[in-house]
């Protein structure tokens, strides 16, 4: 269920929810961590289900010299409401044989909070590959049958976003979009499968391997924005105290203290010496 940090009911009428999926390199939540941390968004909540392992710890959004004691769980809710955008960080892998369980749930938490569309950020396996996917980009989408003709050519042709590619079956059929093969993708198929007849759902992925996938993350944090236009990144003119225009710069990629710590202290250099 979800737990609210407030003690009033939330309305997410027209919200766009992005929810990472637990896969390989983790992008999908190191990509939200970027959004999260470059927006300050707000913790509203968090998800308590028997599906999710327990998990407690350290904000990992709190500035070093902050003085706040603020704890994180395996599952949060974040919020901006300028953007009408929902973030679900989850932050530990499911329980085994309860995948299902949690797809239900936010299934049908996603319908009675009325959230107009569904973005699940994930990734997939490089070597799992075809020899057209070594070159090139490595960001591909899947777009849902609810998205318009219109909207799927202008992410093709303004976003210059790729498809991802349909491969043939064992019987030599061509693969159904609703069931694409995306290997290590962990929930992100069989989420979209479920949701995509009511909710408009699509996926946003990247081949990687397992490693140092912060660069990674921000490539993938920034096919979303350059989609969903959620941080302006874009200089402005204001007007100074002396009358003159003055161009301020716009927001840039805030990484999260914690990432810091991600592969421990750096290496003494005196030690090669």
């Amino acid at each position: 269920m979800f737990i609210s940090a407030e003690s009033k009911e939330k309305n997410f009428d027209g919200y766009t929810l992005i929810f990472p999926a637990v896969s390989v390199g983790n992008v999908g939540q190191l990509a939200v961590d970027m959004i999260i941390s470059t927006l300050w968004m707000e913790r509203i909540g968090y998800i308590y289900h028997d599906s999710i392992l327990p998990l407690v710890g350290n904000d990992p959004f709190a500035h070093p010299e902050s003085i706040s004691c603020k704890i994180v769980t395996n599952c949060e809710v974040y919020e901006n409401t300028e953007n009408k955008t929902i973030i679900i960080q989850q932050r530990s892998p499911f329980v085994q044989g309860r995948r299902a369980a949690f797809k239900q749930w936010l299934r049908k938490w996603m319908i009675e909070m009325k959230i107009s569309q569904l973005v699940i950020l994930t990734s997939s396996h490089a070597h799992e590959r075809l020899d057209s996917q070594l070159q090139g980009s490595q960001f591909r989408f899947i777009a849902g049958p609810k998205f318009e003709k219109h909207e799927i050519e202008d992410m093709k042709s303004r976003l210059e976003w790729q498809e991802l590619e349909k491969r043939l079956s064992e019987n030599g059929e061509t693969e159904d979009i609703s069931s694409p093969y995306i290997p290590g993708g962990g929930i992100a198929k069989s989420l979209f499968k479920d949701c995509s007849e009511e909710i408009k759902v699509c996926i946003l992925l990247l081949f990687c391997s397992e490693g140092d996938n912060a660069s990674d993350a921000l490539q993938l944090a920034k096919h979303v924005n350059s989609w969903l236009n959620i941080i302006d990144m874009e200089p402005k003119l204001m007007i100074g105290f002396d009358g003159k225009s003055v161009k301020m710069p716009g927001l840039s990629w805030k990484v999260p203290y914690s990432w810091k710590l991600m592969f421990g202290t750096q290496v003494d250099r005196t030690l090669f010496h």
